[in-house]
């Protein structure tokens, strides 16, 4: 029985995104002229905003790139733990488990990892690639079935953390399917990190690049993600952020059948791909 759901076919590109407005801001970016990396950054900050009950701004974004000529590289787009954390102190004090909450928390990969592959594989400014990110931010977007339930799963999670509660939990209730859900805040910071770069734009895209990471690693968006784990128990300080950039590591990579699979490292699920193939 023929699919309403045709196939989807392309002459000059296509973008692949786990949100379809995450799609529609890669796709717009080729549309406006820039690179595989251009699109890529700007699905990867679209969902951010798109699936916060899963991906975060100020959490991870490994990143697999090809280049035309066939050369497969990796950006870590992990973060380490603070330096000052004990490394014995889930074992001390917790059972040898990891208490939820800021103990759990790692250096925020994300924005670096982005801008290291618009440094030095892409084509446009961050402003460029985050334009869509801070609109659905801003303006909102349809809660969806998956995110109304992920929300409603965790409910009692969101409502002990009363900055989560307000983002998630809009009015003490859980979102329904349908509702606008919105993020102004985090539209903010975006925004910040584009103010800043466009102020050293005179200077050169790299240099604005360098500003906007910048802006969030050593500036002002720093300083309350410092303050916050100061006032929570949390271990982060100034230097762990300032002094943080992704690395890049050599793919996984595996022979299955007539194909050539690579994922990332360890540090992600991509190995388990690998074995099960």
């Amino acid at each position: 029985m023929p699919s309403a759901r045709p196939t989807l076919y392309g002459s000059r590109h296509a973008v692949s995104a786990g949100h379809y407005l995450a799609a529609a801001a890669g796709f717009s970016i080729l549309e406006a002229g820039g690179n595989a990396i251009d699109a890529g950054c700007a699905a990867g900050i679209a969902l951010a905003v798109l699936h916060p009950d899963e991906v975060k701004v100020a959490g991870v974004a490994p990143i697999m790139i090809r280049t035309g000529e066939g050369k497969v590289v990796t950006i870590a787009g992990l973060g380490h733990w603070p330096k000052r954390f004990p490394a014995d102190l889930f074992m001390r004090e917790h059972g040898g488990k990891m208490p939820l909450g800021l103990l759990r928390t790692v250096v925020p990969a994300a924005p670096d990892a982005w801008i290291t592959a618009l440094s030095d594989w892409g084509t446009m400014t961050f402003g460029d690639v985050a334009s869509a990110a801070i609109r659905y931010a801003r303006e909102g977007f349809a809660v969806f079935d998956y995110m109304a339930t992920m929300i409603k799963e965790y409910e009692q999670g969101y409502r002990s953390w009363p900055s989560n509660a307000a983002i998630f939990l809009p009015g003490g209730n859980v979102p329904k399917v349908g509702d606008r859900f919105l993020q102004t805040d985090l539209a903010g910071t975006l925004q910040y990190m584009v103010d800043q770069e466009r102020a050293a734009s005179s200077r050169g895209r790299l240099a604005g690049l360098a500003a906007a990471r910048a802006a969030f690693y050593c500036g002002d968006i720093a300083e309350t993600i410092v303050r916050y784990h100061e006032q929570n128990g949390g271990y982060l300080a100034r230097d762990d952020l300032a002094n943080f950039h992704s690395r890049y590591e050599e793919p996984v990579k595996v022979r299955w059948r007539d194909f050539e699979v690579y994922t990332c490292g360890p540090w992600c699920q991509g190995p388990m791909l690998a074995q099960a193939l």
